[in-house]
């Protein structure tokens, strides 16, 4: 290899050199790149386990402050995601709005369910959504209205459209 090298031109020589002058360089950048993720995600790894070994910690203070909350809850008022979307039709019904709704969706956790459901509403006056919140306040806290976005119809000057986000509480049996 050498004697190869060698009976080459003294500008073939140095073009060889700087050929594999780059290609080293540009392996050492990809594996010190390579070596700067692989660093990075043991740091976020180490991090992780940091965070979860401090709740793993608070186990019993958690299981304490859940049992507090669940204790003011009753089993038979909760809401469950078909009976969330009938009550929320009903109460906007009642209110004067027509809506569209979304499918629920539903978040578990431990002894709580909480489902959530879009509701859509077009042509819709201020007094009817006003009406619709003053309805869901007496079914704190297994009903919460969450979310609201609200904007004006075009060419009506007291039509809003509104999109509501209602979410009910449900305490599952363990």
């Amino acid at each position: 290899m050498r004697h190869l090298f060698l009976s080459r031109p003294p500008r073939e020589r140095i073009l060889i050199l700087l050929g594999l002058t780059v290609a080293a360089f540009l392996w050492c950048s990809a594996a010190a790149t390579n070596m700067n993720e692989a660093w990075a995600a043991s740091r976020t790894a180490q991090v992780e386990t940091e965070i979860q070994t401090l709740w793993l910690a608070k186990d019993k203070e958690v299981n304490a402050l859940a049992a507090k909350a669940t204790s003011g809850l009753e089993s038979g008022k909760g809401y469950d995601a078909a009976r969330l979307v009938a009550e929320a039709m009903a109460l906007a019904k009642n209110a004067g709005l027509n809506v569209n709704t979304d499918p629920p969706k539903t978040q578990r956790s431990g002894a709580f369910a909480v489902h959530s459901v879009q509701l859509t509403c077009r042509r819709a006056d201020l007094a009817s959504l006003i009406a619709f919140y003053e309805s869901i306040r007496p079914s704190s806290p297994y009903l919460a209205l969450g979310p609201i976005s609200i904007q004006a119809e075009r060419g009506s000057g007291s039509s809003v459209s509104a999109r509501l986000q209602v979410t009910a509480v449900e305490l599952v049996a363990r």
